[in-house]
Formats: structure tokens, sequence, C-alpha cells
């Protein structure tokens, strides 16, 4: 599977996102905050949590070297999908 098409069908192309989650991707050291963001975004399009991790350690300089950052985009996920009482309204 291609990222780059499949990531312009969930969620439209590259130029249309926000410039600030395309910083957080491309340039940002991974915060929590940062990682929160970005989990945001990607759950809030439908964009599956292997296709999300996979983008984030491609894309993110500082990826390479964090194990940890599939279980912590998975935990916000995990967070997000359990809030069955309110609608996903992350701030991303």
């Amino acid at each position: 599977m291609l990222l780059l098409p499949f990531l312009e069908a969930c969620i439209g192309a590259f130029d249309l996102w926000p410039s600030y989650i395309l910083k957080l991707l491309f340039i940002s050291a991974s915060t929590p905050q940062n990682l929160r963001t970005v989990a945001a975004f990607f759950y809030g399009h439908d964009v599956p949590l292997k296709v999300a991790t996979r983008v984030y350690n491609l894309c993110n300089p500082y990826a390479a070297t964090i194990h940890f950052i599939p279980y912590v985009l998975g935990s916000y996920y995990s967070t997000f999908y359990h809030n069955n009482t309110l609608r996903h309204m992350a701030r991303y």
C-alpha cells in the first residue's frame, strides 16, 4: 500500500493540511503534546493507527530513535475511541 495516496484519500491533499500539523510531522520534536495533536488529527480523519504510526516514523526526523511512539499514539487513539460519552473534539 502506498501511504501518500491512502492518506490523501482519507484526509485530502497534503497542501490542504493545516501548517502546524505538517510542522509537527516534519520538524518538531516528539513531545507528548505534539504526539497528541498528531494522533488527534489522524484519528479525527479515520486514519488507521498502523498507518498513522508508519507515517509519523517515516516523516519525523526524531522518531527513528524513539521506540515508544507507536505505543503513545496507540494510547491516544484508545483514549479517543473509548470516550464514548463525548464526540472527538480534540484541538488539532
